[in-house]
């Protein structure tokens, strides 16, 4: 199409789809160099960030390192306060057992010493907040075991400084057996609290 125009190009008008507002006239070194600038920033960007990585890396197999090195010592720390945690539970409930119950236990356990006929010996005694326990042996030379055991226990039920505090005293167990050749019988007996 022909297009008639006799209006110089100065003074016309121009128009929104006009070929002329949208051509910019930029050199095509400028451009060339903007891209190549553009290209090194995104390179240097992405070198500082490979350096960061890489220090970080060190920084980290470093701590790493010391944390193995550190690892021993925190599970020995780590079993002792577990076991401190322990001796204080048991330490509580000790303390609570002998103070708010008001149980004076030297003289008790001067009475179960006294108590003790010839041949019968107390091996281990234990105490919770149920009972006091306690596992002996008897040896004689008379075959009388079990009234030891007996004489024992009818010793501790008669003295009122023991028995006080207690609600029942019974032989929960009792067992002969032989030992290098001569009879031992083994005993159980529990003292419960009131």
């Amino acid at each position: 199409m022909i297009d008639i125009n006799l209006i110089p190009l100065t003074l016309r008008k121009k128009g929104k789809g006009s070929e002329s507002a949208l051509k910019i006239n930029i050199p095509n070194e400028i451009l060339i160099g903007v891209g190549v600038g553009l290209a090194l920033l995104l390179l240097t960007i992405h070198v500082i960030l490979g350096v960061i990585w890489f220090i970080g890396e060190g920084r980290l197999s470093h701590a790493n390192a010391e944390w193995q090195k550190v690892l021993p010592d925190k599970k020995i720390l780590d079993d002792i306060n577990g076991q401190s945690v322990d001796l204080k539970k048991k330490f509580k409930m000790m303390s609570d057992m002998t103070t708010k119950n008001g149980i004076l236990w030297a003289p008790k356990f001067n009475a179960i010493s006294d108590a003790l006929p010839r041949g019968l010996w107390i091996r281990k005694m234990g105490l919770d907040r149920i009972a006091l326990t306690m596992e002996g042996s008897v040896v004689s030379k008379s075959q009388n075991e079990i009234n030891n055991v007996g004489l024992f226990l009818s010793t501790l039920k008669q003295n009122e400084i023991f028995i006080d505090d207690f609600s029942s005293l019974e032989v929960n167990s009792i067992q002969r057996g032989r030992n290098n050749s001569i009879d031992v019988t083994d005993f159980t007996v529990t003292a419960k609290l009131k």
